[in-house]
């Protein structure tokens, strides 16, 4: 029989440890359920509203041509100066021209600025569009090139142009800013990315233009993409580009900017003329360069599954559509095929972002030309439109939505024009040269055509980029 003295020695020692533990707990427990005195200091933090910018489009310029004169093989020269027309909803717009290199005797004959002032505490900036427009007719360049006057930018792709034999493309690099720009470009072609180490580090005075001639970076390239990067100031790039078959001119044109890479690229006012009359004057085997078609460039590292889909605007007979894969880094073109003479909306659907823009050719009595068709963002509902007084204008309206949009140009004369664009669909029609305030066009797709016999042009409209936003800013 145990000792009960022993026994009671143990209770008590496990007794005193219970209480222990006990005591721990509820320690614990307080400790853990008590307020613990806390300490923190917020950053300081200032909200910084910015100066709201200029509204500023620049406007490329006139045509020009290499080797004009004895001892200028590589100077350009204009063709006298383009027609400009622009407009705002602000009385204070403030316009100059830039500084060029080229031979000119008319001071004319250059880029002009537009600038207005953004007032003060704005969330919207002023209205503000311009566009210009030249008729070339000379033994060695000929054709209508029109151009929208755009915002100068840092980073832009032209899809366009052609160093093969007979072509002749000029790079416009113009910086309206008051900084120095250092521009890189990087080409690309049928064959891969171009080897041209003269590309990188072009210096662009301020309020100065600089013209490239594509042909001594990328010569013999038959599809040229080129990716223009700016540091410092900002630019507004532009491509010109003129076709001579032996000593006849077979066209010049100007395009702009095309939308930046995405997986969706919508591409209005396609026009397609005489085709049939083109065709037949096609020399060789295979799909003709005068033929339309898309050049499609893949920016990235991934093959792209490609669907290019050519749909009717109002009027015109249904389009078509092709699906091709393409590689990444090399520059395809698309052939638009079993289309007819109308007005078409392209859509380009990637499984990868892609850089895209569109080429026709048109043919008359005694003249030839081609026109580029680029890609555009969508609008905002309320802009402005300057139409020049080139020939035959034609307004073209893109609805990529499934709703109908009910769309109103109004003129300066107060006259009002009128459109029901059907979603998923277009519209287009002829309009006078002046300047509208379109409401009602919020996200459609816009371009405006001009033409004549044997000769065409087009340009896209793309909407203001939005205003600076307020800043929260801390110290450190």
């Amino acid at each position: 029989m145990a000792d009960k003295r022993g026994i009671a020695r143990i209770s008590v020692r496990a007794l005193t440890g219970l209480i222990g533990v006990g005591v721990a707990v509820v320690a614990v427990a307080g400790a853990t359920l008590l307020p613990i005195p806390s300490f923190s200091i917020t950053a300081p933090v200032a909200t910084v509203t910015p100066v709201p910018a200029d509204q500023q489009r620049v406007c490329p310029g006139p045509l020009l041509a290499l080797a004009a004169g004895a001892g200028s093989a590589t100077r350009p020269s204009a063709f006298g100066a383009p027609s400009t027309s622009y407009g705002s909803d602000s009385s204070d717009v403030q316009t100059r021209l830039l500084k060029t290199a080229t031979d000119t005797s008319d001071p004319g004959e250059a880029p002009l600025d537009i600038t207005v002032p953004t007032p003060p505490g704005s969330t919207a900036p002023p209205l503000l569009a311009g566009a210009q427009w030249q008729d070339a007719s000379t033994d060695d360049l000929a054709g209508l090139a029109a151009a929208s006057c755009d915002e100068p930018s840092a980073d832009s792709w032209l899809v366009a142009g052609s160093t093969a034999l007979g072509q002749t493309s000029l790079v416009l690099l113009s910086n309206p800013t008051s900084v120095e720009a250092t521009v890189n470009l990087t080409i690309f072609a049928e064959t891969g990315a171009v080897d041209a180490p003269g590309a990188a580090g072009i210096v662009i005075p301020p309020g100065s233009q600089t013209v490239v001639p594509l042909a001594g970076l990328a010569p013999s390239v038959t599809a040229p993409v080129v990716h223009v990067k700016t540091s410092g100031g900002q630019v507004l790039a532009s491509l010109q580009q003129s076709y001579e078959q032996g000593i006849e001119p077979r066209g010049a044109e100007l395009s702009g900017a095309t939308g930046a890479p995405s997986q969706t690229q919508v591409i209005s006012g396609v026009t397609i003329r005489n085709l049939a009359k083109v065709t037949a004057a096609q020399t060789g085997e295979g799909y003709g360069v005068d033929l339309p078609a898309v050049r499609v460039f893949v920016p990235g590292d991934q093959p792209a599954e490609v669907a290019v889909g050519a749909v009717g605007e109002s009027g015109t007979a249904a389009g078509n559509s092709v699906s091709v894969t393409v590689k990444p880094g090399v520059v395809a073109e698309i052939p638009l095929q079993n289309l007819k003479d109308g007005n078409y909306t392209v859509t380009v659907h990637s499984s990868e972002p892609v850089v895209a823009a569109a080429r026709t050719s048109v043919m008359g009595a005694k003249t030839r030309d081609f026109s580029w068709f680029v890609s555009s963002q969508p609008m905002s509902d309320r802009f402005l439109v300057v139409v020049p007084s080139a020939p035959a204008p034609i307004i073209h309206l893109a609805n990529a939505g499934t709703t109908d949009r009910a769309v109103t140009l109004t003129a300066e004369s107060g006259k009002k024009l009128k459109f029901t664009v059907p979603g998923e669909g277009a519209v287009n029609r002829p309009i006078p040269a002046g300047t509208y305030t379109a409401d009602g066009a919020d996200d459609l797709v816009t371009s405006i055509s001009f033409s004549k016999d044997g000769s065409a042009s087009s340009f896209a409209l793309n909407p203001p980029g939005p205003l600076a936003a307020p800043l929260d800013v801390y110290a450190r």
